[in-house]
C-alpha cells in the first residue's frame, strides 16, 4: 500500500469499533461511515444500513467498462473488532496503530480491518486503472465479533445471490504460503448460570451442608468437557472423516507442537500436537471461555449462591449445528445436581461449511492468487467460524475464503499485528482473484 492508503487504514484502526460493548455505539457508526467512504472512493455507491444491531455497510462498484451484465462478485469483511483486554499486556495502545520492525500493531490490524482494506484498495486501484472486470457487491459486517446476525439476514434476503464471494478473514499457512479455505467449523455458544441458594453463606457455619453453586457449576461443566481430545459421544454425531486431499495437505503444514508454541499455547494432552490439524478443522471442540463465582481477589470464606460460565462448541463440517447445540444444552441441564437451579442461555448458533477447491470459482481464485503473487496456494480447512459463509454457500454462492495474516499475528490477543509487506501482497492477490473471476460461466 502507498503512504496515503496506509494512513487511511491507520485512521480506521484508531476507531475502537468494539461491537461487544454498548459504550462504543458511536465508534461503530463512525467506523461504518469510514468503510462506506472507501467504497465511494472506488467509484461505487454505499450506504450505512441501520439494523437491529450494529450497522451494515452495503454498496456496489460497477465494472470499469460499465457493462451491466458483468459477473457479480461480493466482497465481505467486518469492521468490528474484539475487545482489547488488559491494556498493560500491549506494547503500544491497541487503538494507536504503530509500525515496529516491519509489523503494523493495533487491534483489528489482522482481524479484520487490515485484511478488509486490502480488498477495498484492490477494487479502488483496478477501477481507477480501468481494469475492474466485475460488478463488486460490498457487504461489511459490524457484528461478526459479537455473534450478531445482521449480515446473515441480509444474505438470506438477497433476491439474486452473486455467483462468487471473496472474504479475506483466514490466515496464511506461513510466510510465503497463502491458503484458500476448504472448510469452516460452525459454533454453538452458551451462557450457563447455576443457583444454589438465595444468598451467599458463611462456610464456617454452613460449609459441608449448604449447596455450593460453584461446585454445582463445576459438575455441570465436567459433563461436557473433552477427554483425550474427544468431546462426549452425543457431540460427535455427523463427524465426517477427512478426505485424502485434506490429509495430504496436513503433511505440508507446520507441525502442531510448533504452531501451539508460536501462539503461546501448550498441548491439551499427549496426542494433541500430533492430531493438531485433525482436531482444529474436522472434529468438534468444546471450550469454557469465562467463569464467575464469588470474588477470587478477596480472602472471603463464603459459599457462593450463584456461579456462571460461558462456553462454546465448534461444529465440524458435516455436523448439524442446530442438532449439536440442542444436544449440548440437554447435557448441561441433565448434569445439574439436585437442589440447584440452572439457566442455559443460547448466545448463537452458526453452521459449518465445506468449500470444494474443485469448484470453478475457487479453482480460478487459486490460479489468480498464484499468478498475481508468484506463490503457490494450499487448499486447507480452518477451525474458526464465519456465520455468513454457510449462508452464502446455502444460497449457491461459491466462497473464496483466504487472507494474509500469519497464524502468530495475535488476532484476538494483545499486540495483534500484521506484516506491513503483507498489505501489498494481499492487494496483489485480491487483484488477481478479481481478474480471474471475470470469465465465470
Amino acid at each position: 500500500m502507498d503512504a496515503a492508503e496506509l494512513e487511511r487504514l491507520m485512521a480506521l484502526l484508531r476507531v475502537p469499533s468494539i461491537s461487544a460493548s454498548p459504550d462504543h455505539a458511536d465508534d461503530m457508526q463512525r467506523a461504518a461511515g469510514m468503510v462506506a467512504d472507501e467504497v465511494r472512493r472506488a467509484g461505487g455507491s454505499a450506504e450505512v444500513v441501520v439494523t437491529s444491531g450494529h450497522p451494515l455497510v452495503v454498496g456496489e462498484v460497477p465494472p470499469s467498462d460499465g457493462m451491466p451484465d458483468a459477473p457479480a462478485v461480493a466482497i465481505y469483511g467486518h469492521y468490528d473488532v474484539q475487545p482489547p483486554g488488559d491494556p498493560a499486556l500491549w506494547t503500544s495502545p491497541p487503538f494507536a496503530p504503530e509500525v515496529r520492525d516491519g509489523n503494523l500493531y493495533a487491534r483489528g490490524a489482522s482481524d479484520d480491518k487490515g485484511n478488509l482494506f486490502m480488498l477495498l484498495v484492490a477494487v479502488q486501484r483496478m477501477r481507477a486503472a480501468g481494469r475492474l472486470p466485475v460488478r463488486v457487491r460490498v457487504l461489511v459486517d459490524g457484528e461478526e465479533e459479537s455473534g450478531g446476525h445482521s449480515a446473515v439476514d441480509w444474505v438470506r434476503g438477497e433476491a439474486d445471490p452473486p455467483r462468487a464471494a471473496i472474504i479475506f478473514d483466514s490466515p496464511m499457512i506461513g510466510p510465503g504460503r497463502p491458503a484458500v479455505c476448504t472448510g469452516l467449523r460452525g459454533l454453538a455458544y452458551f451462557r450457563v448460570r447455576v443457583r444454589g441458594g438465595k444468598a451467599d453463606l458463611h462456610s464456617g457455619m454452613h460449609g459441608g451442608a449448604a449447596l455450593n453453586a460453584t461446585h454445582a457449576l463445576v459438575q455441570v461443566l465436567e459433563s461436557v468437557l473433552p477427554r483425550d481430545g474427544r468431546v462426549p459421544h452425543p457431540l460427535l454425531q455427523g463427524v465426517a472423516p477427512p478426505s485424502p486431499m485434506e490429509e495430504a495437505a496436513w503433511e505440508t503444514l507446520p507441525a502442531g507442537d510448533g504452531v501451539l508454541a508460536a501462539a503461546g499455547g501448550r498441548p491439551a494432552d499427549p496426542r494433541a500436537a500430533a492430531e493438531y490439524h485433525l482436531r482444529t478443522t474436522m472434529l468438534p471442540s468444546l471450550d469454557v471461555h469465562g467463569l464467575r463465582a464469588g470474588d477470587s481477589s478477596l480472602v472471603a470464606t463464603v459459599i457462593p449462591a450463584v456461579a456462571e460460565a460461558t462456553l462454546s462448541c465448534r461444529v465440524p463440517p458435516g455436523s448439524d449445528a442446530t442438532a449439536l447445540a440442542a444436544a449440548l444444552e440437554g447435557m448441561l441441564r441433565d448434569a445439574c445436581p439436585p437442589g440447584a437451579d440452572i439457566e442455559v442461555e443460547g448466545l448463537g448458533v452458526a453452521g459449518s461449511s465445506r468449500l470444494d477447491p474443485a469448484d470453478p470459482v475457487i479453482a480460478a481464485a487459486m490460479r489468480g492468487i498464484a499468478d498475481a503473487t508468484g506463490l503457490p496456494v494450499t487448499p486447507v480447512g480452518i477451525g474458526g467460524s464465519i456465520p455468513v459463509v454457510a449462508e452464502m454457500a446455502a444460497r449457491g454462492t461459491s466462497v473464496v475464503l483466504t487472507g494474509f495474516a500469519l497464524p502468530d499475528d495475535g488476532y484476538h490477543a494483545p499486540d495483534e499485528h500484521l506484516r506491513v509487506e503483507h498489505l501489498a501482497l494481499g492487494v496483489q492477490a485480491a487483484e488477481g482473484i478479481l481478474a480471474a473471476l471475470a470469465n465465470l460461466p
